[in-house]
């Protein structure tokens, strides 16, 4: 995670590798309308929604007949969370260099940056602009307002939609794993399935709606999200998908003493007697 870190911190640090721009090109004349999901709600619900639902699915998938705890379903959704948490920690590593070597600006990327001379020499001597200057960048912005101008050439793909569809995808999965047979708990199933899709469906078109990213971008961030959560069922959450009985724990019992006899030492003490 440390790396993933690093990584981002490195790509902000240098910004957008190829900046540059297509004359009157009407993609990138759209207002600057702000997140209907800001970077922190995304930020709380990633971290909260699968430890959320884990824990309750786990506590009501014990089997009966043996102790039952609540220490170890919250140890499953702990777990299970920190690896999703650490997923989407290189998830946006990658999605910030894949910005940062694009370069792409956003729909907004002529309000927020506001080239200087865009209308008038600019475009008279090349059809694309690689050299130019934001106008809106003054001795008086921000330190904030730099980071949205700087920001306004990152927009492939969307790092809204990847983490979302990632969270969406994996508590799907998990959901599917986990959630047993009956008719009533297939009900259920899909229910929170189709929850799982509207949530990641909602965050990912809404960029597009903010005129935040271009569709391209979203379509882009969603398969890479989708692609990390299935990388991440299958190769560091396998026990998920086990062909055993879906009510078995998906970590195993550490140190949990039972107070009931076991069949083996039931079958033991009546060989003795």
């Amino acid at each position: 995670m440390r790396t993933a870190v690093a990584v981002v911190l490195v790509t902000r640090r240098l910004g957008p590798v190829a900046p540059g721009f297509f004359c009157h090109d009407p993609s990138i004349t759209y207002p600057y309308k702000g997140d209907s999901v800001s970077v922190t709600v995304l930020l709380a619900l990633t971290l909260l929604l699968p430890p959320v639902l884990i824990f309750p699915i786990e506590l009501l998938q014990q089997r009966r007949g043996i102790t039952w705890s609540f220490t170890r379903p919250l140890r499953t959704a702990v777990v299970l969370g920190a690896r999703h948490c650490t997923c989407q920690s290189f998830l946006f590593a990658l999605t910030e260099v894949i910005k940062s070597l694009v370069s792409r600006p956003r729909p907004s990327f002529l309000a927020l940056c506001q080239p200087t001379n865009y209308s008038q020499t600019l475009c008279d001597n090349s059809h694309f602009i690689s050299q130019f200057e934001c106008g809106s960048l003054k001795p008086s912005t921000s330190h904030f307002e730099e980071l949205l101008i700087v920001d306004s050439m990152l927009s492939f793909p969307s790092g809204h939609a990847a983490t979302s569809c990632c969270t969406a995808t994996f508590m799907a999965l998990y959901l599917m794993a986990r959630s047993g047979g009956g008719r009533r708990r297939s009900v259920l199933r899909s229910f929170l399935t189709f929850l799982c899709v509207l949530y990641g469906s909602i965050i990912t078109f809404s960029r597009v709606a903010d005129y935040r990213h271009h569709l391209t971008d979203a379509l882009a961030g969603a398969a890479l999200g989708t692609a990390a959560a299935l990388m991440l069922c299958c190769c560091v959450c396998r026990t998920m998908f086990g062909k055993n009985d879906h009510r078995r724990p998906l970590l195993p019992q550490s140190s949990v003493t039972s107070n009931r006899t076991t069949d083996t030492q039931v079958t033991a003490l009546e060989d003795e007697m």
